[in-house]
């Protein structure tokens, strides 16, 4: 029979004594799609896709026909004082002109423009897949924030479970002490100890309040509650383990990848245009111009209308466009989206190795430090009995007892350390889509109680239920 792992939500053995009611307990499903609707980072990567688009238009519109409409209207006041000409008047006059011109240019060949165009395609094109990305980043951050807030509960019933057994410990040597049983001493380590688990009690609070707070900010708004992790679970395994395979998936699937590919091509495309402002360009051009001229002292007026078509050859000589040659800057630009790239892919396959051997070995480390749990809780039942007997000390039961709980904490880490791996895996290389949110989603128990943002983790204690190894 194939070998699995259960393990239970309450890994540390929590019973869910003192949760709020049933009713209404929101799943990472539903969590994940609140953030897919109300992040402002999706929203804003919506935006910044409308406005690559516009840029695209305005790219094409640069090779469509540029059309204008003149209307001159001059009032002209004239004197002439002396002249050797007869037929000029001598005198002054204010006299009325009006032009209008309608002029149509069309570029036939421009290089620059059309470079422009392939530029904005591929602009398009990276914000697009930046948008897929941020996708992907919303959806981890929301998995990481959902399970971190499990996770700080877990350790928010823990602290208070450690709190009410050092409690425990604290009443029965204070009535050994009583008895002549027991030394100030002793009483004093046990009550450092129930200090510190005090202090214990305060910080996991106040990281389980953090943690939901930081949830809101994934999601938008505070969801009124939170399933938790069923009873006994089967830790999610990856059907290809091949470092390799993950990173051949990388580079077909993330987006983050393909939006730097585009970028590369983007400024490859705007070298080509800056390249271009160098290069001749081919023109027609067509003017329409009618003139009323209201005449002057030196002649009578006249009612002109002129049509004007040529074809215009530019040939830049020096810096063209008065902009100087602003190729040498685009093709450093090139450069540096090729190393950015090329760093990316280094610290992707160092995060696919790293993620991928976790996965791999993680099993058998929670299921060791299972054992481990069972372990330390025989030893801590032998250790108080043997000192209720006199065979050992209050700091062997005190040691026992930090060492089971700090084992307890390890076991929980290892167990949402594996979920997020999981889930970080399908991120990085861009795979992480509603069947791996479903097969996070299903390890969770809405039936169970749920958990909000002031939960009082106070009445819990441990449950004798066993982890489940099979």
């Amino acid at each position: 029979m194939k070998k699995k792992i259960l393990v239970s939500a309450y890994v540390l053995g929590i019973s869910a004594i003192g949760l709020t009611d049933r009713a209404g307990a929101e799943d990472l499903s539903t969590v994940y799609q609140m953030a897919m609707t109300e992040n402002p980072n999706i929203s804003l990567a919506e935006e910044q896709v409308s406005e690559g688009v516009a840029s695209q238009v305005n790219a094409f519109m640069g090779y469509l026909p540029q059309v204008s409409a003149t209307f001159d209207r001059e009032w002209v006041k004239q004197r002439i004082d002396r002249s050797d000409n007869t037929v000029f008047a001598l005198g002054k006059g204010n006299f009325d002109n009006r032009q209008r011109t309608f002029q149509l240019q069309q570029h036939i060949f421009d290089f620059e423009t059309i470079m422009d165009i392939v530029a904005s395609d591929m602009g398009r094109m990276r914000l697009k897949k930046s948008l897929e990305t941020a996708k992907l980043d919303v959806g981890y951050q929301t998995i990481e924030a959902y399970l971190s807030t499990l996770a700080a509960a877990d350790d928010a019933r823990l602290a208070q479970i450690e709190h009410a057994s050092m409690a425990e410990r604290k009443v029965d040597i204070d009535t050994r002490q009583k008895q002549g049983l027991a030394t100030s001493y002793e009483s004093d380590l046990v009550a450092a100890r129930l200090a510190e688990a005090e202090a214990r009690v305060v910080a996991t609070r106040t990281s389980y309040q953090r943690a939901f707070a930081q949830l809101q900010r994934r999601v938008g708004s505070l969801p009124a509650s939170l399933a938790t992790l069923a009873h006994n679970v089967e830790l999610p395994k990856l059907a290809e383990t091949d470092v390799d395979h993950w990173l051949e998936a990388a580079l077909k699937s993330s987006p983050r990848v393909r939006a730097m590919d585009y970028s590369i091509d983007e400024r490859k495309a705007a070298l080509a245009a800056d390249v271009g402002q160098a290069l001749p360009t081919f023109d027609f051009i067509f003017t329409d111009t009618r003139r009323d001229s209201g005449g002057s002292l030196f002649g009578g007026g006249s009612l002109t209308h002129e049509g004007v078509a040529m074809l215009r050859l530019n040939v830049p000589l020096f810096n063209p466009g008065g902009r100087g040659y602003e190729a040498l800057e685009t093709r450093s630009q090139v450069d540096q989206a090729r190393y950015q790239r090329a760093i990316y892919l280094r610290e992707l396959r160092e995060t696919v190795t790293g993620t991928i051997n976790e996965l791999v070995n993680g099993p058998d480390r929670i299921k060791a430090l299972v054992k481990g749990v069972e372990t330390h809780r025989r030893i801590v039942d032998a250790v108080k009995i043997k000192f209720d007997a006199g065979q050992s000390t209050v700091l062997d039961v005190l040691d026992e007892d930090e060492d089971l709980f700090a084992m307890e904490r390890q076991a929980l880490a290892a167990i949402y350390s594996h979920l997020l791996n999981y889930a970080l895996i399908h991120q990085v290389t861009g795979t992480l889509d509603d069947a791996q949110i479903a097969s996070i989603n299903q390890l969770l128990d809405p039936n169970l109680p749920m958990i909000t943002a002031s939960t009082d983790f106070a009445t819990y204690s441990h449950d004798t239920m066993p982890i489940s190894v099979q």
